[in-house]
């Protein structure tokens, strides 16, 4: 019974402390105030090389990405399949039962 307590303490000291030594590689630390965090650019390690960083942000300037991140834009996002038609579209909802309407008007907010 006098070897459980103390072991039992240390463990509950260790569980609660875990998290902020986890932390302690990443980017933002939590601290105490209105902000809540702190920045430590130093505690990142970088994967990338100089030559490579260089050349990412050389594709971009090609691209055109560079130009819309600098002044803080959005980038678009690229279509990934086919796209359809109004018209194809419209057929498709017209082709749909009357349970498949109600159930995509009910997830898109249930406007009628």
């Amino acid at each position: 019974m006098t070897v459980r307590k103390p072991l039992s303490l240390t463990l509950i000291a260790f569980a609660i402390a875990a998290p902020g030594l986890a932390s302690a590689s990443s980017l933002y630390h939590p601290a105490d105030g209105e902000v809540g965090m702190t920045t430590h650019p130093d505690h990142m390690q970088s994967t990338m090389s100089r030559g490579d960083v260089l050349q990412a942000v050389e594709v971009a300037r090609k691209d055109g990405t560079l130009a819309i991140l600098s002044r803080g834009g959005a980038l678009p996002v690229k279509a990934t399949g086919v796209t359809k038609t109004r018209e194809q579209v419209q057929q498709e909802f017209l082709n749909m039962s009357a349970a498949e309407k109600k159930a995509l008007l009910d997830m898109n907010g249930g406007a009628r």
